[in-house]
């Protein structure tokens, strides 16, 4: 009872820092070099969930939980990465596919790394941009706000016309909350520091 305790509250507290998403990138890469496969992982952004790529590709912050993704082969990968959970100490969803819904079927994607048998898709800034939007929420607890700033810096944004064209091309603004206007109203108007 104790190792299980131990072992929950190791994994309660476990956070991957850009060091060790890139570990156990590599340690995935291997397991699907032993199995004689190929994978890739398309990382996703969506209600709180797009950590690793603000993480990784943004250091907008400097770790995440887990790693969300689309995976494809699905069940291959799925399989290579709860392997790489055991031998790693790490819950079976360090990696997860639960955010296939969130998927635009606009969605641009590019290459972050290639690591011969694993290849690791980003969202494209703009799509990200939007992804954000759609999912933004408001609190302290979340980190959205301080997300959309650092993306309508990267992106360049002057003017809510702006925002909303780049918005566009991924969904249709009636999916956005209304309140998404209204913020970025105010963060393109004010500094955003």
């Amino acid at each position: 009872a104790e190792h299980l305790y131990r072992f929950q509250y190791r994994c309660a507290s476990l956070m991957l820092t850009v060091e060790r998403i890139r570990e156990l990138f590599a340690s995935l890469d291997q397991e699907l070099a032993r199995r004689g496969a190929r994978g890739e992982l398309y990382l996703a952004a969506r209600r709180n969930k797009d950590r690793a790529v603000m993480c990784l590709v943004y250091h907008a912050r400097p770790a995440t939980k887990d790693i969300d993704a689309l995976l494809v082969p699905a069940a291959e990968l799925r399989s290579a990465a709860q392997a790489v959970a055991q031998k790693e100490g790490l819950p079976d969803d360090w990696l997860n596919d639960a955010v296939k819904g969130y998927f635009s079927e606009n969605g641009q994607f590019e290459v972050f790394e290639d690591l011969g048998h694993l290849r690791v898709y980003v969202p494209h800034p703009e799509y990200l941009f939007a992804m954000k939007c759609l999912a933004l929420r408001l609190g302290e607890e979340f980190q959205d706000l301080a997300d959309v700033k650092v993306l309508i810096r990267a992106l360049g944004l002057q003017t809510v016309a702006d925002a909303e064209a780049i918005l566009g091309r991924y969904y249709s603004l009636e999916r956005y909350p209304v309140r998404t206007r209204y913020i970025l109203e105010e963060l393109i108007a004010g500094p955003l520091n």
